[in-house]
């Protein structure tokens, strides 16, 4: 499975690097995603959803390192 583990950036970076991989990624792929950054947590889970994918908090840490499981639509 591909992690893509954002938690020593803070945004924009998250955002546009999750943003570079959907674009490439294959239809239906599953990936984890570990962000940290407030403004990533608040932002980089709307914009998946908003494209329609499915994604999920599989885990937060008390250090605020929120981890996720990113399902992309078969397109």
């Amino acid at each position: 499975m591909i992690i893509l583990d954002f938690k020593h950036q803070r945004c924009p970076i998250p955002l546009v690097q999750t943003k570079l991989h959907i674009k490439q990624a294959k239809a239906a792929e599953c990936f984890e995603l570990i962000l940290s950054d407030p403004g990533s947590i608040q932002d980089v889970p709307k914009f998946i959803k908003k494209l329609g994918h499915r994604i999920k908090l599989i885990e937060q840490s008390s250090a605020n390192v929120h981890k996720y499981q990113v399902q992309l639509n078969e397109i």
